[in-house]
């Protein structure tokens, strides 16, 4: 009798222990699939195709962010993200009056275009390794707009003026990848194809300052289609 009691608590203790193994296996596999949040930054090259490419002699350069969040532990993410790219910039030294005393002003004279782009995304990423390919929809809004600006040298602020604005809604998909380079830092990678609806935007080609001051420059409207190429880093939270 006491051999088999001896036998009994000899096998629930291992069972025990064996349990426990499994248990504490389990939680650490939880932990290392857990998907947290990805804020992620870069660079952005913008590629304009179609009625686009024909009216805009350019590349938009730029910088891109975003946040995505998972969808509980499942391998769908929805989030935003912000991007803007130049159109176009154009400045010169100049001589403005000053209208308290009449004497001249030195300073530069900057007139430039900007994109700034809004969107929201759904994200199909199935692997949570070193390596994360993903694909996504998106849709937003971008704002060309175009500005001067006026820095005189014994003026400690700038002024600046709103000339034109102007709003375009765009769709899209993308397909993008990361690499894990440390815990938590990965490499980003990704292609995305926009369709954007009619907007105007300045000719940066057509942009003239002159010595007082004075400028001028011409405005083209078109679809805004694009293709654009990021490269940056991801921070998995």
């Amino acid at each position: 009798m006491k051999t088999v009691l001896t036998f009994s608590a000899l096998c629930l203790l291992l069972s025990s222990g064996m349990m426990a193994q499994v248990l504490g296996d389990n939680e650490v596999l939880v932990v290392r699939e857990r998907r947290g949040v990805t804020v992620s930054g870069g660079l952005q090259l913008a590629v304009p195709k179609g009625e686009f490419a024909d009216n805009y002699g350019g590349y938009p350069f730029g910088v891109n962010a975003s946040l995505s969040i998972p969808m509980l532990n499942l391998p769908f993410e929805i989030g935003g993200g912000f991007v803007w790219n130049g159109m176009g910039r154009s400045n010169r030294s100049v001589d403005i009056l000053n209208t308290l005393s009449p004497e001249m002003n030195q300073g530069k004279l900057t007139v430039n275009g900007n994109a700034y782009t809004y969107q929201v995304h759904g994200r199909l990423r199935p692997f949570n390794g070193k390596f994360r390919p993903y694909g996504e929809l998106f849709a937003g809004v971008r704002n060309f707009s175009i500005r001067s600006s006026l820095d005189l040298d014994n003026v400690n602020q700038a002024s600046g003026d709103l000339l034109e604005r102007d709003f375009t809604f765009l769709a899209g998909y993308a397909i993008g990848a990361k690499y894990q380079l440390t815990p938590g830092i990965f490499l980003e990678a990704r292609f995305d194809t926009q369709a954007g609806s009619r907007a105007t935007y300045v000719d940066p080609e057509s942009v003239k300052i002159e010595q007082d001051g004075s400028f001028s420059y011409q405005t083209k409207s078109s679809r805004t289609d694009q293709w654009a190429l990021s490269l940056g880093l991801a921070f998995s939270l």
